[in-house]
């Protein structure tokens, strides 16, 4: 299994989970965030799936009610001024590459509940960053079936 903690030296990036805890100012994942950026002096980075997940809840939400409710309004607001100074890691050849290789090791099943995380996983690699989660079991398989020449999947647990 290609998955390990992270080295201290080793950058992070949050998974959707982990975002909306901190968008929610969940204690445990506040306290996180901050010892994160007081040891790394940067906050955590986002992949550019992690951004599609949030923004795509808001907008389903407005869809769902109607058009954009003054509450969804100020959620989405509040999220863009929290994530503003993170770095958003893009999906791009190398992250294609990644995920193209895990994503047919997959069940249909795990291939329809985990697309996105495999996608944050193949980002993560790409870009020698680790993984902030707190589904320790979804990333587990997806380490499984990452090509053999990266190195391993490193996660973070936040609960």
């Amino acid at each position: 299994m290609t998955i390990g903690p992270r080295p201290a030296h080793l950058a992070l990036a949050l998974d959707n989970d982990v975002l909306n805890d901190w968008r929610s100012r969940k204690p445990a994942t506040l306290q996180a965030v901050k010892d994160y950026i007081a040891a790394a002096k940067v906050p955590p980075a986002l992949t550019s799936t992690t951004v599609f997940e949030m923004m795509q809840g808001f907008e389903k939400a407005s869809v769902l009610l109607g058009g954009m409710t003054e509450r969804t309004r100020l959620d989405m607001e509040h999220a863009r001024v929290l994530t503003r100074d993170c770095v958003v890691l893009p999906f791009n050849e190398e992250v294609a590459q990644i995920a193209a290789y895990v994503y047919p090791r997959l069940s249909q099943a795990e291939r329809n509940k985990h697309w996105t995380d495999v996608f944050i996983a193949a980002t993560a690699l790409a870009h020698e960053y680790g993984v902030a989660t707190r589904n320790r079991s979804d990333f587990e398989l997806i380490a499984r079936h990452t090509p053999p020449h990266y190195p391993a999947l490193r996660l973070q647990i936040w609960k």
